[in-house]
């Protein structure tokens, strides 16, 4: 017994071939879609703030830090949240101080125990019944609250009525009141 089995006509087998690539080209075509729409992250921020004034409290309630922003925008991927023209008051407990920064811009990372700030950004202390405060100045800075640490590697200048330091990186003890310029360091001190 033989079976015979014939091909179809050329035309047949053409549409057939077709048929195969268009549905082949749909069922990619769903899945690249489905892939960018899971992929793509979400542009809407988890919130933002225009004014915004943050505070953060110690273990007994005492404001240890406060952060006013012309605008700040929390990212919903990371959870950070960055902040347009800023002002960071740290406030000491011991001894009595009040560190003030100011800065274009800058980050609270999701842990919200540092401050990256960025662009013209300035130190300086303030304490009642003292003299002429310096003036820190710098591009970027990193302010961490836990150990009262500022720091940066960037250049810095420093300066104190008419006298000014400038040096490449610095390491600002808040705490003990004690600034340490890492290399680089020149003078310039006027009578």
């Amino acid at each position: 017994m033989r079976l015979a089995a014939r091909l179809p006509g050329p035309v047949v087998l053409v549409f057939m071939i077709g048929l195969a690539v268009g549905s082949w080209w749909l069922a990619n075509r769903e899945r690249e879609r489905a892939d960018l729409t899971a992929d793509a992250p979400d542009a809407t921020p988890a919130y933002y703030l225009r004014g915004a004034v943050l505070e953060q409290t110690d273990a007994t309630g005492r404001v240890e830090i406060r952060v006013t922003a012309d605008r700040a925008v929390q990212d919903p991927a990371s959870r950070n949240v960055r902040l347009e023209t800023l002002r960071v008051d740290y406030f000491l407990a011991t001894p009595a101080r009040t560190w003030v920064m100011t800065a274009a811009e800058g980050t609270l990372p999701r842990e919200g125990r540092i401050v990256l700030l960025a662009g013209d950004v300035r130190l300086q202390g303030s304490e009642t019944g003292r003299g002429e405060q310096a003036t820190i100045r710098t591009e970027r800075l990193r302010l961490d609250i836990d150990r009262s640490l500022a720091t940066t590697d960037a250049p810095v200048r420093m300066e104190l009525a008419r006298h000014a330091l400038t040096a490449r990186g610095l390491e600002a003890d808040l705490k003990a009141d004690r600034v340490q310029l890492e290399s680089e360091v020149n003078g310039r001190f006027t009578p």
